[in-house]
């Protein structure tokens, strides 16, 4: 952002003062937007609450690996995501590791979207499927969500919206290359046609490798996109996008609590590097892996046959297809969970604008996706005394049905003067695939998934037919303009989600069910669907040019996942039963300080906790209402700052977080800790006949401390229940430099 100064001349002066009545404002202040900022301009009488993060952001906060959107969002208040490496890599096959106000995401859903559409889920791949260079901006969603941004299996915690980077008008290239910490290597590299009569379009491609930061081990991601466009009329606009993503790495080790609070000693504990030499050792790093080749089509094509008509219609594919591995050492095995699924769908929408008073939009969403979660495909091994791997059979076996869900849905806004408004309405059946599980899954069983189906026998116990859940999901924002310059809102939105943990739980202790006479679709036919009720009450304002938004902030949440003890069957397990509490404030503030300087920052305080207690057993309650739930930060503080001076650039950054618990009843507590990191950027003379020169040092971490990053664990994991928590410890210090040239 810069500031552009108008002035006037002396004589001009003194001509108007001789005649005053000639004009009616004299002098003009005029902030210039564009892309050279940290957080776009916010529209202060937009009827949305979303931080939007523009391409400097993008290049300077997202770390030297440029590929995972939280990198950029995490210095949002009330987010909290830290990587465990500087890759940005995430180590948890079962939900995204970042929470947004306390909330961690449920089932098989993921936070991300591209352009508005839902493509993301979890477990399995493609969670870092763009390259930060391919996006024009990341929109942050936290609380209250709009009617066609409340998609995908999950939308509790909010959404991260990637907008990519449409075909340039003219034909460019661009090519960077970076080294650093760690054997550190990543190329990219962009061509972009330009206009070719009505087509436009650009390919891309991406490489990057990386030894692990701590222990033996590596990771390789490849990326490429192709993004074409079509546009023969300013009533015409279709765009067609293709991502094919590989993501190859070694996972890192978790470490129990008593090893996180010794730091000291356990900071750098990793997987053996060598095999084993002995039966039912299964600490070895190559069989702590995940290997996954994602695909994705997706297409936009608007269709304006008026000024006031808009036809939008969203198609999207994703093939997700790997493998899983882990050890489980208190089982002695070695479990490989192999992935093969699919996620598709489409979003349809007419918008009519009548005048500036009431503008109405319709639409309908259809999602399909194939499991997992839950798991149905994972093979089991253990180690022999030679320290080589021996097939055992299947460790779950099932055929699931495909999760769907359709939604037609309304959206009537507004500008009335000072007032705005905006209100939808969602209708949502949401249907959970139906679950065939299958036992008698020796070693003499077939590796092959359909063979071992045919072999082994149907289990009704564990099996449940498909569940439908009809749900409506309002929302509504209203906003005041106080001022030119300040607009008060309120906003509510109720998101959803579902947990898949029953099956696998089942599972697990299947004996002990059929014990108690219990079958899956007992407990199958008691499960609800979650959902939180979100309200903000906040302030858009800008004063000069820096722009501040104070709110606060609660969510009701209705039937939260718990493990319990049911006294009517007599048996533990995930329910659906649970209350929960949400709350807190937040300030976000940026913009510039000087012409030279501007910045961004954020502080944030959230409670989020059961508002109830729960039966572990038939004498035996767990004392948890009112505790904060885990990885759960209570306060969290961000600031970047950026100044320009000359060619250069420098971009300090500090992130502050709280401490956390590792369990529900917090007794696991986890220190507080402060990342510092810098961005030096230099402006460079053209370089082998690009256009643009950018030569960039990145440090990471710069004090070294020594933290952990993230909790693996439930929301309602007690030791006490075997639901016990591992912790990840976060990247050290690292030091990146780069060089992107433009043509």
């Amino acid at each position: 952002m810069k500031l552009r100064y108008y002035m006037i001349s002396l004589a001009t002066a003194t001509a108007i003062l001789a005649n005053p009545l000639s004009v009616e404002k004299i002098v003009v202040n005029e902030i210039q937007t564009d892309n050279d900022q940290l957080v776009a301009d916010g529209n202060i009488t937009a009827k949305s609450n979303t931080q939007r993060f523009v391409q400097k952001s993008l290049s300077t906060l997202s770390t030297q690996a440029n590929m995972n959107p939280y990198t950029v969002v995490q210095f949002s208040p009330s987010v909290n995501f830290t990587p465990v490496d500087q890759s940005g890599s995430n180590e948890s096959s079962y939900h995204d590791p970042i929470h947004i106000r306390g909330k961690a995401q449920s089932g098989p859903g993921g936070v991300y979207m591209i352009d508005g559409m839902p493509v993301s889920s979890n477990p399995g791949g493609g969670k870092e499927m763009l390259d930060m260079e391919n996006l024009s901006s990341i929109d942050l969603y936290k609380g209250y969500l709009e009617t066609d941004k409340n998609l995908g299996f999950s939308s509790l915690i909010g959404k991260v919206d990637m907008n990519v980077l449409a075909p340039k008008d003219k034909l460019s290239v661009d090519v960077s290359q970076s080294i650093g910490s760690d054997n550190f290597k990543r190329t990219f590299i962009r061509v972009d046609s330009g206009k070719i009569g009505d087509f436009k379009l650009f390919g891309s491609f991406s490489s990057l490798g990386s030894d692990k930061t701590k222990g033996e081990g590596d990771l390789h991601r490849l990326n490429g996109m192709l993004g074409l466009e079509y546009q023969p009329n300013e009533s015409l606009d279709a765009k067609l996008y293709v991502v094919r993503n590989a993501d190859n790495h070694d996972n890192y080790m978790a470490l129990s609590y008593a090893q996180a609070k010794d730091l000291g000693k356990y900071f750098n504990l990793d997987y053996a590097s060598t095999k084993p030499t002995s039966a039912n050792d299964t600490n070895y790093y190559d069989w702590n892996k995940q290997n996954f080749d994602t695909t994705l089509v997706m297409a936009e094509i608007t269709y304006k046959p008026t000024d006031k008509d808009t036809l939008t219609f969203k198609p999207y594919y994703k093939k997700d297809v790997g493998d899983y591995w882990f050890s489980n050492s208190q089982k002695n095995v070695v479990m490989d969970w192999h992935m093969d699924h699919d996620l598709y769908g489409g979003i349809a929408e007419y918008e009519h604008t009548f005048d500036e008073a009431f503008k109405a939009k319709v639409g309908y969403w259809y999602n399909k996706q194939l499991p997992p979660g839950p798991p149905s495909d994972q093979k089991k091994y253990q180690v022999n005394a030679s320290g080589n791997l021996v097939y055992k059979g299947y460790g779950m076996l099932s055929k699931d049905d495909y999760h769907t869900i359709e939604s037609p849905f309304l959206e009537l806004s507004g500008d009335m003067s000072r007032f705005h408004y905006l209100a939808g309405l969602q209708y949502q059946t949401f249907t959970v695939g139906s679950i065939k599980n299958y036992t008698g899954t020796t070693a003499a069983t077939s590796q092959d998934y359909d063979t071992a189906i045919d072999q082994a026998t149907y289990d009704p116990w564990a099996s449940v037919g498909a569940k439908t859940f009809y749900n409506l999901l309002p929302s509504l924002y209203l906003g005041y303009d106080l001022t030119q310059n300040s607009t008060i809102y309120l906003d509510y939105s109720r998101t959803y989600g579902f947990d898949v943990n029953l099956f696998p739980t089942y599972v697990s202790n299947e004996a002990t069910f059929k014990t108690a006479g219990v079958t899956m679709q007992q407990l199958w036919d008691k499960l609800k669907l979650e959902t939180s009720d979100n309200i903000d009450l906040g302030l858009k304002t800008m004063v000069g040019a820096i722009t501040l938004n104070p709110n606060a902030f609660v969510s009701f949440v209705k039937n939260k996942q718990a493990n319990i003890y049911d006294p009517a069957l007599g048996v533990n397990y995930p329910a659906n039963i649970g209350d929960a509490l949400g709350y807190g404030a937040e300030l976000s503030a940026y913009g510039p300080i000087t012409e030279n300087l501007e910045f961004m920052a954020g502080v944030s305080y959230n409670k989020y906790m059961f508002t109830q207690n729960f039966a572990s057993s038939p004498t035996t309650t767990v004392d948890i209402k009112g505790n904060q739930l885990p990885d759960a930060p209570e306060m969290m503080a961000k600031v970047a700052l950026s100044y320009n001076m000359n060619r250069w650039t420098f971009t300090p950054s500090a992130r502050y977080t709280s401490s956390r618990y590792g369990d529900v009843a917090n007794t696991q507590k986890i220190d507080p800790f402060t990342l510092v990191d810098m961005d030096i950027s230099y402006k460079g003379d053209p370089f082998f006949g690009s256009k643009s020169t950018l030569f960039r040092v990145t440090a990471t971490n710069l004090t070294n401390e020594k933290y952990i990053s993230a909790i693996i664990t439930a929301d309602n994991a007690l030791a006490t229940t075997g639901t016990s928590s591992t912790y990840q410890t976060g990247a050290p210090f690292g030091l990146y430099g780069s060089i992107n040239l433009k043509y």
